[in-house]
């Protein structure tokens, strides 16, 4: 969990920067439940992560964990197409990969999970259109 807070924090202070200099407004603190209910509790004692509500956290985290996996794919593929790449790109697919890996409970809660601890479907739709968009940025 600390290796996912570490890379958000970055990600976030990068975003908050942009918007002061923007002029956009401030980011603000959401206040999330403190009431445990009983899926709460029992997810609690299977140890998965609660995602439940839809803050900008939340749409940050997806986001990069999302960024990463688009990432991957691509960087897999273009070893595929072009096996001297591989030569180029192992440090960057191997980084890329631990990264995946650590964000699993992340592509779980916003993909396959379907109780109240998931990622909501409006932060599932702005980080896959966000992350689509960084990673079609460099090809304009």
């Amino acid at each position: 969990m600390w290796l996912i807070r570490r890379t958000t924090s970055y990600f976030l202070a990068l975003l908050d920067i942009f918007k002061r200099k923007l002029g956009l407004s401030e980011t603000t603190f959401t206040l999330t439940d403190k009431v445990v209910t009983e899926d709460a509790s029992k997810r609690y004692e299977q140890e998965i992560m609660e995602f439940g509500s839809s803050s900008l956290m939340f749409t940050m985290l997806a986001t990069l964990a999302l960024l990463n996996l688009f990432t991957l794919v691509g960087g897999i593929k273009k070893i595929l197409m072009d096996f001297k790449a591989l030569e180029q790109l192992m440090v960057q697919i191997v980084l890329c990969g631990i990264i995946v890996l650590i964000n699993l409970p992340v592509y779980e809660a916003l993909f396959i999970r379907s109780d109240n601890g998931r990622i909501p479907s409006s932060v599932m739709f702005n980080s896959v259109v966000l992350a689509s968009v960084l990673c079609l940025l460099p090809t304009y």
